[in-house]
């Protein structure tokens, strides 16, 4: 949008044909126009043309302005340090101007690639301005009209290792499940930094982007997730908005970031965290309190649908209110298989699932610790007392097959009925004391 503002204005001050010339142009306005648009103060060459020049000064004022930009003159086009100021033809006017509109958008996303990286390629399939900074000196502009997946590729003259950066404002969604942006099956992605959020924000009209499949099977991209990876997408999520963002990125390390959908708030929609970090298996440390804390209302469909599995060097128990939000009628395999392979996970919180009444679904917790042999403590025990699978008494392998699986730690596992992935007993919930001692302090049996 800048670059056509700013060739527009550059043709009307071209065309404008003042009595006394066709050559004079508004210097000040020029001056005021570059200020407005990059926020460069050009200086003036002489003040005595502070209110007319010709156009070979306006030609030096864009060439003063890229030689702030890029702390040196740029390219010369054979007669002169200033491109523009000599140029025969107004290819170069715009290709200077194309240097300035380069370095005004900033880039916000960085990708390092492996070292011996000769070419790269992704796809976007939003409208928006964009600018690549492919890493060897090489910047490209893109005006994406349309929201189609598009495909931009660079080749390299030497292999190595290159930062990649990405700028600009998405303007579209398309509404369609399609990946926003997509590095899916990419082996040249050594790491990430920054935000994809700040380019592909949720838009003023509510749209929302969609993470689907971004880093997909990325082999080598190592390294943990920045925390602001999806700064700027606030409100409602979009359906398959995180579905296997990162899936089968093993190489991923370090811990799941606190705040990582801190700005995804509103009821929970279908898929939304459907395979999110499955197969992450250096992925370490404890899963965040607060992970899903934004996310309240009815359940959805495959919301949770193995969002961790296979994720076996998480550790910790998992947290207590890490699905308080989510209350009502339970949803067609909206915890299945959850956590199914988790097996450095090490405990159940007592109501986990609190939230969730009514009848079964199908699918509704199939598989969803399936595995997960170092849990202890309750397997699901509802705030009242009560056990889940007691709550859901009519529920089948149908609604429940193997959901405590392989779970042998758990206290309460030889209870947990057959259909639930159990030993078939029966569990009671826990008699509440109602009446208290405190012995003295020598004591050593009662």
């Amino acid at each position: 949008m800048l670059k056509r503002i700013f060739l527009g204005i550059v043709f009307l001050l071209t065309s404008y044909v003042p009595a006394y010339s066709a050559e004079i142009a508004n210097v000040e306005y020029v001056h005021s126009l570059i200020n407005k648009v990059w926020d460069i103060d050009v200086p003036y060459y002489e003040d005595s043309l502070k209110y007319a020049a010709n156009m070979e000064y306006l030609l030096k004022a864009v060439d003063k302005a890229n030689e702030i930009l890029n702390g040196a003159p740029i390219t010369d086009y054979g007669n002169s340090e200033y491109a523009t100021l000599y140029a025969a033809d107004t290819v170069a006017t715009k290709d200077a101007v194309n240097r300035l509109i380069e370095k005004f958008i900033e880039s916000e996303f960085y990708i390092t690639t492996t070292p011996s990286t000769s070419s790269f390629s992704f796809q976007i399939s939003a409208a928006g301005e964009y600018a690549i900074d492919w890493g060897d000196g090489e910047i490209e502009t893109i005006t994406k009209s349309d929201t189609t997946t598009t495909t931009y590729s660079h080749t390299y003259d030497t292999a190595g290792e290159y930062t990649i950066g990405l700028g600009g404002q998405a303007t579209a969604y398309s509404g369609s499940l399609t990946a926003t942006v997509s590095f899916k099956d990419n082996t040249n992605i050594a790491g990430i930094s920054g935000s994809l959020g700040e380019v592909f924000s949720t838009l003023s009209d509510g749209s929302q982007p969609r993470f689907f499949q971004t880093f997909f099977q990325c082999s080598n991209l190592k390294g943990s997730i920045p925390e602001n990876l999806f700064a700027g997408i606030t409100g409602s999520p979009a359906s398959d908005m995180f579905v296997s963002t990162f899936y089968g990125c093993s190489g991923l390390t370090g811990t799941i970031p606190a705040g990582l959908f801190a700005g995804i708030t509103g009821a929970p929609t279908s898929n939304m965290f459907n395979s999110t970090f499955s197969g992450c298996h250096g992925l370490t440390g404890s899963i965040p309190e607060n992970l899903f804390a934004g996310i309240k209302g009815s359940p959805a469909m495959f919301m949770f649908y193995y969002t961790f599995a296979g994720c076996n060097n998480l550790t910790g128990s998992i947290p207590a209110g890490l699905f308080d939000g989510i209350t009502g009628s339970p949803a067609i395999e909206m915890f299945s298989g959850t956590f199914n392979g988790c097996t450095g996970l090490t405990g159940i919180p007592a109501g986990l699932f609190d939230g969730i009444t009514d009848v079964p679904a199908n699918g509704m917790f199939s598989g969803t610790f399936n595995g997960c042999r170092g849990l202890t403590g309750p397997s699901a025990r509802m705030s009242d007392g009560t056990y889940l699978y007691d709550y859901f008494k009519n529920a089948s392998s149908i609604h429940v097959g193997n959901m405590y699986a392989g779970a042998t730690g758990l206290d309460d596992y030889p209870c947990i009925p057959t259909a639930w992935g159990g030993a078939g007993g029966v569990c009671t919930p826990p008699i509440e004391s109602e009446f208290y001692i405190t012995t003295t302090p020598t004591t050593s049996s009662f």
